[in-house]
């Protein structure tokens, strides 16, 4: 048994050693303690073997030796612990990856999608956009026009039957409905399904026809309700073109004449003359009001198919300008070499509206001053006398017939000046010429 002073020792030995392992670190203790306490009752009978033990100077060491395989087998438990934590963090982390992977391919996914979305939208816009195009050309004209007949200019004579005929032979469109004015063929024109979204509305044909026979308008001859007629028709249709379309009414007019001369015929049948004046005061009474005559039914509705394609036509035509009208190729020969020159250019088109420029001075002058501004410049400037424009251009060369050279001369350079210069739009072209209007540059 240990006596007093061994028991002495080994309570002087626990503080110590508890001092000594807490230097070694608290967490080094406790996982010490716990290991301990795991397996306890192996933990006191080493310890009393220890007590048990007559040599005191051995307790330190057997103690020490108790206790290391102990922290050993703690330190492999922490280390298997630690092990498991990191395989379950690399664990996470593969799954984690994974499934940032996926979202990731899910992202290119979604952006390729849309990136075709927006390819298939900007494709499919840029075709709308020909269509378009192609649709302000009048591609679609033919196509998109339709004439709306009164249903009593088929059931009335003998024109219906051709009418409708040539329509369908042109592949045109039309509808038999009841109008507002009777005997009446009017035009409407719809935008195509695919443009209607790039161009909201239709199209309005501006252009009435009406349809009589020569007997129905003889009638309105005799009762003179023409004029009122017309005027209902303009008050329906305020701003519409006019047209009154008869078949056969002057050979009517005739046969009725030749019977009225062998006795056969009534008094008070209109004459030829009279036929005529009533036509020709449509047009001088009335604005934008014309008469046309057939001979037959054919001719009549090759009229209204020909004048169908030229209202669908027509409305997409470039409007023509005063110069257009007057120097589109007028004053040009058939056989000009610069022909082709001059119907792309307005510049060298107005020169050739100038009374006797000739197209070769024309094109010599746009050699030398391409835009009208560029010869306007020299003619604005206040340093170079009146005498010195007139003559600026007759040294320019042009092309003889005969392969030589010819100066413009000072005739065709003082008349294109004093034409660009006139300060009075009213002065006829000889006067200016010949000097009328001074030319004076305020």
């Amino acid at each position: 048994m240990l006596g007093g002073f061994g028991l002495a020792k080994v309570l002087d030995w626990s503080p110590s050693f508890f001092e000594s392992s807490s230097a070694l670190g608290h967490s080094e203790l406790a996982r010490t303690l716990e290991g301990s306490s795991s397996n306890p009752t192996s933990l006191q009978d080493d310890i009393a073997q220890v007590l048990d033990c007559p040599d005191d100077e051995n307790i330190m060491d057997q103690m020490g030796n108790i206790m290391r395989p102990r922290k050993e087998s703690i330190a492999i438990t922490e280390k298997e612990n630690i092990t498991k934590e990191v395989e379950g963090k690399k664990k996470m982390t593969k799954e984690e990856r994974t499934r940032l992977m996926e979202e990731k391919k899910l992202k290119k996914l979604e952006e390729k999608l849309q990136r075709e979305a927006l390819k298939a939208e900007a494709a499919e816009m840029k075709k709308l956009q020909k269509e378009k195009l192609r649709w302000e050309k009048g591609k679609f004209a033919l196509k998109s026009i339709v004439a709306e007949i009164d249903s009593k200019v088929i059931e009335s004579g003998s024109i219906g039957g051709s009418l409708l005929t040539r329509f369908a032979e042109r592949g045109l469109a039309y509808r038999i409905t009841s109008n507002p004015i009777e005997r009446s063929i009017v035009w409407t024109m719809t935008v195509p399904e695919h443009i209607s979204q790039l161009s909201p509305g239709g199209v309005e044909i501006q252009y009435i026809l009406i349809v009589y026979e020569a007997e129905d308008f003889c009638k309105l001859i005799i009762n003179e309700s023409l004029p009122g007629l017309v005027l209902r028709v303009q008050n329906h249709y305020p701003s519409y073109t006019v047209c009154y379309l008869t078949n056969k009414l002057i050979a009517y007019v005739r046969k009725r004449e030749g019977q009225l001369y062998n006795g056969r015929g009534r008094e008070g049948h209109p004459s030829v003359d009279k036929v005529e004046k009533v036509l020709a005061n449509l047009t001088t009474s009335f604005s934008k009001v014309h008469s046309r005559q057939c001979k037959d039914e054919a001719e009549l509705a090759e009229h209204v198919v020909g004048l169908t394609c030229s209202l669908s036509s027509c409305l997409f035509r470039k409007k023509l300008t005063r110069l257009d009208v007057n120097a589109n190729g007028s004053f040009i020969t058939k056989d000009c070499i610069d022909r082709h020159l001059i119907k792309k250019s307005s510049w060298l088109k107005a020169l050739v509206a100038i009374p006797k420029v000739q197209p070769r001075f024309a094109i010599a002058i746009g050699k030398k001053y391409p835009t009208l501004k560029s010869l306007l410049s020299v003619y604005m400037d206040p340093n170079i006398s009146v005498h010195e424009k007139e003559f600026l251009l007759k040294d320019l060369t042009t092309e003889g017939l005969l392969g030589g050279d010819r100066r413009l001369g000072e005739v065709c350079s003082k008349r294109v000046y004093r034409i660009l210069m006139a300060q009075s739009g009213c002065t006829k072209t000889d006067d200016v010429e010949d000097g009328a209007d001074f030319f004076r540059v305020n």
